[in-house]
């Protein structure tokens, strides 16, 4: 084969190989030669989670405080200085009640200022939050959106999960119209994919100000045990 002959295929395949780059660049769904580096902050979702546990420990007290009382009124209904013992109780109890609801609103505030320090742009931030996190909002019955593609998440999924697949985004645009803003949602796919993180921002973008991404996903929900479908 002449030089010529060489010089005129190298020039072809440099042609097409630009050609491939500069579409698979301008393609919304195109593969990345290089992965971009994932950072990923849990501080704010370590926050949160403390401050949803301490606020659940505040409530049961609250419970025992209450049952405590009830116990303690029907015991002083048997003593004979009824009227002095009943002011007594009622005393202790209107105080232990207010230092709870006290405790509770103090909570509850923090976590508005919370949600409301993610708003650093035209639209709230999403949260990256941990497994064990992603099984307490489960557990509180919050909505979790599965971004994976219909043959996986019917494969298996986390139960009450709504499908709908990132790569046809545009599709269920009008679905996702529908859902209130306000509410929190847990966007997950599995452990080897991005695009949970890129619902939760496309979401976001929308106008839901809630938006929590579990990373670990579904392998790793289903690795720790817990309930599937």
């Amino acid at each position: 084969m002449s030089k010529r002959t060489l010089f005129q295929v190298g020039g072809i395949f440099l042609l097409t190989l630009l050609i491939g780059i500069f579409y698979n660049l301008s393609n919304p769904n195109r593969i990345q030669f290089i992965g971009d580096e994932i950072v990923v902050d849990y501080s704010q979702s370590d926050s949160l989670l403390k401050a949803l546990h301490i606020q659940d420990s505040i409530l049961k007290v609250a419970d025992s405080l209450k049952l405590l009382s009830n116990k303690r009124e029907d015991s002083l209904k048997l003593i004979n200085e009824k009227r002095i013992q009943d002011s007594l109780l009622t005393a202790h109890k209107q105080d232990s009640i207010k230092k709870v609801q006290d405790s509770i609103e103090t909570m509850s505030q923090r976590i508005k200022d919370s949600l409301k320090n993610a708003q650093t742009q035209d639209y709230v931030k999403p949260i990256d939050i941990r497994i064990d996190f992603a099984k307490a909002l489960f557990d509180k019955k919050y909505r979790f959106i599965d971004a994976r593609d219909i043959p996986d998440y019917q494969a298996g999924h986390v139960p009450d999960a709504m499908n709908i697949p990132y790569h046809d985004f545009e599709k269920y645009r009008e679905t996702l119209e529908g859902l209130p803003k306000d509410q929190v949602y847990v966007i997950y796919c599995s452990a080897s994919c991005d695009v949970s993180i890129d619902m939760a921002y496309a979401m976001a973008k929308m106008g839901f100000k809630k938006m929590y991404i579990f990373h670990g996903g579904w392998d790793e929900w289903k690795a720790a045990g817990y309930p599937v479908n």
